[in-house]
Formats: C-alpha cells, structure tokens, sequence
C-alpha cells in the first residue's frame, strides 16, 4: 500500500511538471548533431522563466508534422548542426514551412554553421560561419575561440529580446569573420578585435521572427543569468508570433 502510494505521488510529480500551464510559453528544444555541455543546456532549457521546453533530437524534429508543430508550440530553440551531409530536400521543406506558418525560431551558437550548401537556410538565420571545407576564398574563412570572457553590450535596450538587460560579462565560445546580412537588426555586441562585432541579431522571414544568438556552448553560458534571461526574452517575443 505504502509503495503504491509513494508511485501515485511520484505519478502526479511528473504529470504537473510535463503540462504546460497556462501563463507559460511552449517551447520545442532542438539539439544535435555536434558537442555541447549537454546536461546543463538541457538544465537551462528546462528552467527558463515562464517557458515549458519539451527537448527533441534533431531526427525526431525531422519526424514530426508541421502542422502539430504549429498546434503545439509558440516557438522553435534551435542548438543543432548538419555539416557533414547534404540536407534532405523534405527536412529543408520543415525549416520554410514552419516560416511560412509564422512559427518564431531562436537559432544559437553552431547553427550559424550548418548547412553549408543551402543558402535558403542562411538566409532564414540571417547569417553564416564559413567552413574551410566549402569555401574557396580564404579570406572568408570564419573563425572561433573558446573559453573567452568578453563583455557584452546591449545595442538596443527598447527592444524586447533585451528588456531588462544591461551590460554584462559572458565567458564563452564566439566567432570571428562570419557573414552577417545587413538587413538584420543587432542586439548585442562585444569589441574584441578577432571576434565579430555583433552577436546577436534579430529579423523577420516569410511570417516567422528570427532570432540568432552567438554564444550558447558552454556551462558558464548557460548558468549566466543574463544569458538565461536573453534567452527567455528571445523566445517570448519570436512566440507571439504564433499566439
């Protein structure tokens, strides 16, 4: 009887924490494909404020319907990365098609990377890390540094993704010489000769909100509070969108 009890508490521990309540956003967390501190992303992911995240491997993101994407979440995290293959016509198909519904996107840290051949994806990110492998011209050659501690500047502090946020330190892996598309709206930034000036941006494709940020690989990341924060803010202004 004891037993049985302790197991229909524990039931109900795990029903109240997988329900989405109803001031909370729902979140779709896609990650893979390359290493990352994964038990404290996962943590993070878990813990924003006013965020429900359900997380998923980028093959069971591949699997799933627009449509019930659309139906169940407000917005899309994305900290995943295809290098290596060329993408599947029908995962490109997932990426527009959740654009052209208006469900807003949050692209982090390598993602900036993926999908070296499809330009159409660059294009919904609003920027690029060029790999070696794929690009003749040298001098585009993006670059990386880990483990650097930068400060961080707010850009624009009236927009939503950084409300309430001021200056802050941030210890991290960044890049240097990416590809960032005019049209873009900066958010953040750093001065550190060899990393890129901006790091965050914000931009609309087809009917979705964009938003990349650059740092998002590390423990000290994801236990930033100011990060955390940026974080939430982003995905509660792409979300609206879908609302």
């Amino acid at each position: 009887m004891k037993a049985s009890l302790i197991y229909i508490i524990c039931m109900c521990i795990l029903l109240s924490c997988s329900t989405v309540k109803e001031d909370e956003l729902s979140v779709l967390v896609v990650r893979g494909g390359h290493s990352y501190d994964t038990p404290d992303f996962e943590i993070m992911s878990s813990t924003l404020d006013g965020i429900h995240a359900d997380l998923v491997l980028n093959a069971h993101f591949y699997q799933m319907k627009t449509a019930d994407v659309k139906a169940k979440y407000d917005a899309v995290l994305f900290l995943n990365q295809n290098k290596h293959y060329p993408e599947y016509s029908w995962n490109k198909d997932k990426y527009l098609a959740l654009s052209k519904q208006g469900v807003g996107m949050v692209f982090l840290h390598f993602t900036l990377s993926s999908q070296p051949e499809w330009d159409e994806y660059h294009d919904l990110i609003g920027g690029k890390w060029y790999l070696k492998n794929y690009t003749q011209d040298e001098s585009l050659h993006s670059t990386y540094f880990t483990d650097m501690t930068l400060d961080i500047e707010v850009l624009d502090k009236t927009h939503p993704v950084t409300k309430g946020l001021d200056n802050f330190i941030l210890k991290d892996a960044f890049y240097g010489n990416i590809y960032m598309d005019p049209s873009v709206h900066p958010l953040l930034a750093t001065n550190h000769p060899d990393v890129s000036k901006v790091i965050a941006w914000q931009h609309s494709y087809n009917q979705a909100k964009i938003v990349y940020i650059m740092p998002g690989f590390t423990k000290d990341a994801y236990t930033n509070p100011s990060y955390k924060k940026l974080i939430s803010n982003a995905l509660h202004y792409v979300g609206l969108a879908n609302n």
